[in-house]
C-alpha cells in the first residue's frame, strides 16, 4: 500500500521548487508554486531528506542532489534517458545525441528531448544539462534564462556563454 503524496517548496534563487513525494521516492518537482504539482497530498513545511538536500544545492554544494532518489515512470527509452539525465555530473553539459547513444538507441536525438521536455522532476533529473550538439543551449521549460542561470551556478558555462 503506498503512503500519502507529501508536497513541499523551498525558495530558490530562480523562484520557488515545488516537489511531491511518496514512499521516500521524489516523483513529481515543478519550478514554481505547489499548485502547479498534478500529484495531489498533504501541504508540509519540510521533508528533511530531501528538503536539506535542495537547501545545500542551493547554498554551493552542486552534487547534493545525486542521492535523492526518484520514482521511475514512462517507457522502457523514457526510463533510459531518465538514468542517463542523472548520470551527468553538476559541472557537466551532454548533447541530445550523447543521451540517445547512452540510452541505446543512436539515432534518437529527438526522442531524448522530447523525453526532457517530458521529464517530471526537473533539477533533480537534470534535463537542464542536456544542450544541442552545436554547444547552444536549447530549450527549456523554465525558460533559457533559467537554464543558463543553472548551468553557470553549476560551473558548466562561463558567465554570458551561449
Amino acid at each position: 500500500m503506498k503512503s500519502t503524496v507529501l508536497l513541499s517548496s523551498i525558495k530558490t534563487e530562480i523562484g520557488p521548487y515545488s516537489f511531491a513525494v511518496q514512499d521516500g521516492l521524489v516523483i513529481e518537482a515543478t519550478f514554481g508554486a505547489m499548485s502547479r504539482l498534478k500529484s495531489r497530498g498533504r501541504k508540509v513545511r519540510s521533508i528533511p531528506k530531501i528538503s536539506t538536500a535542495l537547501q545545500r544545492y542551493f547554498a554551493g554544494d552542486v552534487r547534493a542532489l545525486d542521492k535523492i532518489k526518484v520514482s521511475e515512470s514512462g517507457s522502457p527509452f523514457h526510463k533510459k534517458v531518465m538514468r542517463a539525465m542523472r548520470r551527468i555530473p553538476a559541472g557537466s553539459v551532454a548533447s541530445y545525441g550523447e543521451l540517445a547513444r547512452k540510452a541505446g538507441r543512436a539515432r534518437a536525438s529527438r526522442a531524448v528531448g522530447s523525453a526532457c521536455s517530458g521529464n517530471p522532476i526537473p533539477l533533480i533529473v537534470p534535463c537542464h544539462r542536456v544542450v544541442r550538439s552545436d554547444g547552444k543551449l536549447g530549450q527549456y521549460g523554465y525558460g533559457v534564462k533559467a537554464k543558463r542561470w543553472l548551468l553557470e551556478f553549476e560551473g558548466a558555462l562561463d558567465h554570458g556563454s551561449k
